[in-house]
C-alpha cells in the first residue's frame, strides 16, 4: 500500500493518474455536492437511477465526474442504499426535489482504480476488499472518473473508495 497525494485540481479527481494498487489516501474536507438518495435499492434499479438522477444532477453545474456511494450490504441479493452525486462550485440556489447540497465523505480512505468496463466492477471491489488494509467502513464509493458517454467501455476509469476506521 502507499500513500498517493497527488491531486487534480478536479474536485473528485483525487488522482491525476490512475491507482496500480490500493492506496492509502486522505480525502479532503469541504468537497461541495449535490446528491439524490435512494433507499432499499437493487442491481436491477441501478441503470434507470443512474440515468434519471445524473440528467437531473447534470443540470446543476456539476464541476467534476459523478460519484455513487453504496450504503450497506451490496450485493445481487440483498437491497442497499444509495446515493448519487457531483461536485458543484455553489449549489445554492432551487434545488430539485428529493436534491440535497452537502459535502463529500473525507477522511482516511484505501483507494483503488478500475480501468474497464462497468460489468467488471464486481471483480475489482473483490480484489480491493481483499487488499484492505484495515477495517472498512460502514460504505464504499465509486468515482466515475470518465463520463461512459464519450469513452469506450476499455477507457472507463472508476476509482473505488473504502473509508477506513
Amino acid at each position: 500500500m502507499s500513500d498517493q497525494t497527488s491531486q487534480s485540481p478536479t474536485p473528485l479527481v483525487l488522482s491525476a493518474e490512475p491507482w496500480a494498487a490500493p492506496s492509502v489516501i486522505d480525502v479532503p474536507t469541504g468537497i461541495r455536492v449535490v446528491e439524490l438518495a435512494h433507499r432499499d435499492v437493487t442491481f436491477g434499479d441501478l441503470p434507470d437511477i443512474f440515468d434519471a438522477g445524473f440528467s437531473v444532477l447534470a443540470t446543476l453545474g456539476p464541476i467534476g465526474p459523478g460519484y455513487a456511494r453504496y450504503d450497506g450490504d451490496v450485493s445481487e441479493t440483498t437491497s442497499f442504499d444509495l446515493t448519487i452525486g457531483f461536485p458543484v462550485a455553489d449549489g445554492s440556489g432551487d434545488l430539485p426535489p428529493g436534491v440535497t447540497l452537502g459535502s463529500f465523505p473525507a477522511g482516511s480512505m484505501c483507494a483503488a482504480s478500475h480501468l474497464g468496463s462497468f460489468e467488471a466492477l464486481p471483480d475489482a471491489w473483490e480484489a480491493l476488499m481483499a487488499d484492505l488494509p484495515g477495517t472498512p467502513g460502514a460504505f464504499v464509493v465509486e468515482i466515475y472518473v470518465t463520463d461512459p458517454t464519450t469513452v469506450t467501455p476499455d477507457q472507463l476509469r472508476t476509482d473505488l473508495l473504502v473509508p477506513l476506521v
